[in-house]
């Protein structure tokens, strides 16, 4: 059995900034109503979601006898102006980066296990929220209290136990009385998953087809003349930017560089 302390211990010493580890038992459809996504036409030509959505929500599935998912967080500096590219990909191929940082983990955990970074059909930010290390924002994306959602995620699926589990945070709605990123987005990409006000009326995802970044990203897609790229040609920041959470994490930031 693992050590979940140690782990975590270990996460950090290789080079990651947060670390959380969740049971590898199926993500509900409250937590991520990916089905629903998918019926909606919402994931545009992405068929991959549609190829391995179930993997997506059992680990199981992709690691056979998996018990646990740990799930770890690399940090990155948010932008110093809007447009061009994304802050996310200002910096080196972070793929690479997390890959050899979970591969130095499993070593020095001297474990077998799958190693998932974006490329691997598991929902890397819905396990960091069941892992506790942040939630899901109502941009979509995971939103973290250090570094709001400027996060980039990778995970190890394995089928040894751990000593103690990270549980999702209790409260239902941290962005409830926002709508900020919503607002925020030129082409209204950010839309409630219900119509009709039920308790499942806080779950907002995102309708690829009106996002900048679905166009400038994923081999690159001709740009509809509805669709504003706000100056961006890789990526797009502009709801992140908005957040609440991600000023916290860009006044930070400032505070560094100073």
């Amino acid at each position: 059995m693992l050590n979940s302390d140690e782990v975590k211990r270990i996460a950090l010493e290789v080079g990651f900034d947060d670390c959380g580890i969740a049971r590898a038992d199926a993500l509900s459809e409250d937590e991520y109503p990916l089905h629903e996504w998918i019926g909606l036409g919402w994931h545009g030509d992405l068929s991959y979601m549609e190829r391995n959505a179930d993997k997506r929500m059992d680990p199981r599935l992709l690691v056979p006898g998996a018990r646990s998912v740990i799930c770890c967080v690399s940090s990155y500096p948010p932008p110093d102006s809007v447009g061009g590219t994304a802050a996310y990909a200002r910096t080196r191929e972070y793929h690479d980066d997390i890959k050899q940082m979970l591969a130095a983990l499993r070593e020095r955990l001297g474990i077998e296990g799958k190693l998932c970074c974006d490329t691997v059909p598991i929902s890397d930010k819905h396990w960091a929220a069941r892992a506790g290390l942040g939630w899901i924002g109502r941009h979509t994306l995971l939103v973290t209290p250090r570094w709001g959602s400027w996060v980039n995620l990778g995970e190890i699926v394995t089928v040894e136990e751990c000593s103690e589990y990270d549980e999702a945070s209790s409260a239902p709605d941290f962005c409830s009385k926002c709508n900020r990123c919503v607002e925020a987005c030129p082409n209204q990409a950010i839309k409630p998953l219900y119509a009709e006000q039920t308790s499942r009326a806080q779950h907002y995802m995102l309708d690829v087809c009106h996002c900048t970044a679905y166009y400038t990203t994923h081999h690159s897609r001709p740009l509809p003349p509805d669709v504003d790229p706000h100056g961006y040609t890789q990526g797009c920041d502009l709801c992140q930017l908005a957040c609440p959470y991600n000023q916290k994490a860009l006044n930070i930031n400032n505070q560094t560089n100073v």
